[in-house]
């Protein structure tokens, strides 16, 4: 009997130590896949702040490569896992995740952590109070400004190229308010949207016989040849090697050799670190209705000295000063 009831303690003991080791689950869901840069730039940032306090799982939607028919199935899956992993938290990565998904996790107690999205959060379902986190708002105006000093930009016009994702809509509606240009810094600006590869490769080809002396990369990875979507990759290598104009873009993820010369970009990585800091306070106790929804730092000069090379373009002694120089 002595027997028996020592190792029932011991049994217990062992149980209680790994119920005080058992780490919070947070299910990280993304509206892309890891092969996207940006993708790979926010899980890296979300990474190095949770570092091992968490359990993480995964669930990647992919709309950047499937067709909008097949959203709501993805949808579908996403949640019936989320209902097998049962976590403590879940962290929901762009637009589309948010559109898809905010809905049906408001009706929930589950707190829930958002990153890298566009539009107003509550254009997507009616927010709860178990949701909050982390806004993208990509630096068009500050771009365009410092590309008219880069390039000494007293006429001529700069063109914004993008997919038509919903990230590219919504830029599009909301920076633009459905206008197909704008007068910035004094500059003609204007935004063009397709999704068809061989659309977008014309825009390219004709851009200096267009009147244009620079193009901004936007999004890219939903472009299509026949229903085929295009690597995002060979799309921005293509663009970088053919355009008859240098090419700057609004995120980081574009900028390097045989990619886009650079500008006042966004950094995935810091949008993954505000909400990883954001979603640790709450597993610390934070009640997350105390927590409003945040702008990170916004945006670093990054430049390829590569392209700066190639393009013969000379950065202003201050520009220099605070960028970041890749290859």
């Amino acid at each position: 009997m002595k027997r028996y009831c020592i190792l029932f303690v011991l049994v217990f003991i062992f149980v209680c130590a790994a119920v005080a080791q058992a780490k919070p689950k947070v299910l990280y869901i993304e509206s892309y896949h890891i092969g996207y840069k940006w993708d790979q730039e926010l899980s890296r940032g979300f990474k190095s702040v949770l570092k091992d306090e968490v359990e993480l799982f995964n669930f990647q939607l992919d709309t950047k490569r499937l067709p909008v028919s097949e959203y709501s199935e993805r949808a579908d899956l996403a949640w019936r896992y989320y209902l097998d992993v049962n976590p403590d938290l879940v962290v929901l990565s762009d637009d589309n995740a948010m559109k898809l998904l905010s809905g049906r996790f408001s009706k929930t107690d589950t707190p829930v952590v958002y990153m890298g999205i566009n539009d107003n959060p509550r254009i997507y379902s009616r927010l709860g109070n178990n949701i909050t986190g982390v806004l993208e708002r990509p630096l068009y105006k500050r771009t365009v400004k410092y590309l008219k000093e880069l390039l000494n930009l007293d006429d001529g016009k700069v063109l914004i190229l993008l997919d038509e994702g919903t990230t590219s809509e919504v830029f599009k509606e909301v920076v633009f308010k459905d206008r197909k240009s704008l007068l910035i810094s004094g500059i003609k600006t204007d935004v063009w949207s397709c999704s068809d590869y061989s659309e977008w490769q014309k825009a390219v080809k004709n851009a200096r016989k267009n009147g244009y002396k620079a193009i901004i990369v936007g999004l890219y990875h939903r472009l299509f040849d026949d229903g085929v979507n295009i690597d995002g990759e060979k799309v921005l290598s293509w663009t970088s090697e053919n355009s008859p104009v240098p090419i700057f873009a609004f995120w980081e993820m574009s900028v390097g050799r045989g990619r886009a010369v650079g500008g006042m970009v966004l950094s995935g990585e810091v949008q993954g670190q505000a909400a990883g800091k954001i979603v640790l306070q709450i597993l610390h106790g934070k009640p997350i209705g105390t927590l409003n929804p945040i702008i990170p730092t916004q945006g670093a000069f990054v430049f390829s000295r590569s392209e700066l090379d190639r393009w013969k373009i000379l950065l202003p002694r201050y520009i220099k000063r605070q960028a970041r120089i890749l290859e």
